[in-house]
């Protein structure tokens, strides 16, 4: 989980649709920092990501990209 801080500009690296068929390799999201959205997200290699195609799941960091950087 991102402890605090902004949302993160992210684009996603690996097709997860086997979770939900809207997040495809390439996707674009912001991190939703303070948020779990599953029973893994409380641990710290995961994050919250809010995708602008309407999707939100629980992703692993290496499995996104980070585009702005602070």
């Amino acid at each position: 989980m991102q402890i605090a801080g902004s949302p993160k500009r992210v684009k996603l690296k690996v097709d997860l649709t086997k979770y939900d068929n809207k997040c495809k390799v390439g996707s674009l999201g912001y991190t939703i920092p303070d948020v779990k959205l599953s029973i893994w997200g409380s641990q710290d290699r995961f994050v919250a990501v809010r995708f602008d195609n309407g999707a939100q799941l629980d992703v692993l960091w290496n499995s996104l990209g980070v585009i702005d950087k602070e």
